[in-house]
């Protein structure tokens, strides 16, 4: 049946809009040569040349600077691909594991490479029948605090050096390394639940799983039970397309990427999102609009860099025939910080809630196994991203919302306004939190710090934002839900 939505979430929806607008010039205002570090900015687009470009942003930059340098790599593997779906796709694992393996050494040098050896094959071997899954997660905790303690106390004073790579080498060690820690506790949790007869779960399906290069860096980082699908797919469902048509559906997919990529440096001539942010002094004294607004384009040019980078992995993992998550959900429409967990970072959740979440507790535990359950969940969040303060924060931040989101749920009707009114006081410290993970701690306790200590008309006029912003989230899930039930008439 189609839900007709309520004429109040209709006009949340266009106060929400109205809302954004407005904040968005208050930014705009602000994005100015009397920043500090202004002339410290990228010269930009000619285009605009009356306007210089935020490039603060350092995790984007370094990846633009990665596809030019090493975008040819992209090409070699869509090329090393279907000469191996030709001529042997048998032995695809061993094709991709002999080409990640060169590509690493071409772009960085031995060093490297071992160091992606070593992890890789110290989670393989040396596992002991009998504690097998206690040995994986040993060696998942034990690689995570290594590279913590060089991230953290070690990174850029000497370890490049030692490795014989500049800087932005060593970040990308350290981010495929990291990703590398997921990847290698998936393939091998998987191998163990399965048996020792299970197919594909050799060194050489290992290391093609770690050194695919469409997602060495950036990732996603999808399961192995995903990756796996190659191996069916590769040969009999894709055989009967041409290469044509999926050539085409490629070029697609990643003119998306490529789209996103000019709008994201097109904002950044005009909305100086990661400069502001550098201001304290700044951000504790800016109208409330502006600095709300800041906080909202915070979220959506991450949404956007992260759409690129997971855009580009998925566009290349299913033109190669993996069954590959779908991209992350914009955030702008997300009311309930479950999903934000569950549709961002799909890959992320899925490891998560396979590995860790289930394994401690089911639909039938009590309250209080299942809350233990998801703060083991957030503990290993913490610890992977990086044992930092403002990391801390956040996930704790996070985990009691999202209980307390629970809580709200459990008490209140779907559809019914209460949810709305009561959930808006929890959606608020959950998108606070976000401002801890993407800036800085210091940045994060000036916005929890305005929200709470300035005044009640402060509050309500935020709270009333904040609940228009909530009301749309659920219009969307209507109109989403009446999508799928109108697919499901016409099929």
């Amino acid at each position: 049946m189609v839900q007709k939505p309520a004429t109040e979430l209709i006009v949340c929806a266009i106060l929400y809009i109205c809302f954004l607008i407005y904040s968005f010039y208050k930014n705009y205002e602000l994005s100015n040569e009397n920043l500090s570090n202004y002339h410290s900015l990228d010269a930009g687009w000619s285009l605009f040349n009356f306007r210089r470009r935020d490039d603060f942003d350092w995790e984007w930059e370094h990846y633009l600077g990665f596809v030019q340098r090493n975008g040819i790599y992209f090409l070699l593997h869509t090329i090393v691909m279907e000469l191996t779906r030709r001529f042997c796709a048998k032995q695809v694992s061993t094709v991709l594991t002999i080409y990640g393996l060169v590509v690493i050494y071409s772009m960085y040098n031995l060093p490297v490479l071992a160091v992606i050896l070593a992890q890789s094959l110290s989670f393989y071997y040396a596992n002991p029948p009998n504690y097998y899954r206690r040995a994986v997660w040993m060696k998942t905790f034990l690689w995570i605090a290594v590279i913590n303690y060089f991230k953290v106390w070690y990174f850029y004073d000497k370890l490049n050096v030692h490795f014989g790579i500049d800087n932005d080498q060593l970040l990308e060690l350290s981010l495929i390394t990291s990703w590398n820690v997921i990847k290698c506790a998936s393939f091998c949790l998987d191998k163990g639940a399965e048996g020792p007869s299970a197919k594909h779960y050799a060194v050489r399906d290992l290391l093609a799983y770690l050194l695919y290069f469409p997602l060495l860096l950036m990732g996603p980082a999808i399961v192995y039970s995903r990756f796996k699908t190659l191996h069916n797919h590769f040969k009999d469902e894709l055989e009967p397309h041409t290469l044509p048509d999926r050539l085409w559906t490629l070029a697609k997919r990643l003119t998306m990427a490529w789209f996103w990529t000019l709008v994201m440096l097109a904002g950044q001539h005009f909305l100086y999102v990661n400069l502001i942010q550098q201001d304290l002094v700044l951000l504790r004294h800016v109208n409330l609009w502006a600095l709300y607004g800041l906080g909202f384009l915070m979220g959506q040019f991450f949404y956007i860099k992260y759409v690129v980078f997971y855009g580009v992995g998925i566009a290349f993992g299913r033109f190669d025939g993996i069954d590959m998550p779908a991209k992350p959900i914009c955030i702008a429409r997300v009311n309930q910080y479950s999903d934000m967990w569950k549709y961002f970072d799909r890959s992320l959740y899925e490891f998560l809630f396979k590995y860790i979440y289930t394994e401690l507790c089911t639909k039938t535990s009590g309250l209080p196994r299942k809350v233990l359950a998801s703060l083991a969940t957030f503990a290993f969040i913490y610890i992977w991203h990086g044992v930092f303060l403002f990391i801390l924060i956040w996930s704790l931040i996070n985990w009691v919302c999202i209980l307390l989101e629970r809580l709200v749920n459990h008490c209140t009707p779907a559809d019914s306004r209460w949810r709305a009114i009561i959930g808006t006081h929890v959606f608020i410290p959950s998108v606070l939190s976000n401002f801890f993970f993407f800036a800085s701690e210091r940045v994060g306790f000036i916005y929890l710090e305005r929200t709470y200590t300035e005044g009640l008309s402060n509050y309500i006029g935020l709270y009333v934002a904040s609940y228009c912003f909530y009301q749309t989230g659920q219009l969307v899930k209507i109109e989403q839900t009446n999508r799928a039930n109108e697919a499901k008439r016409v099929n």
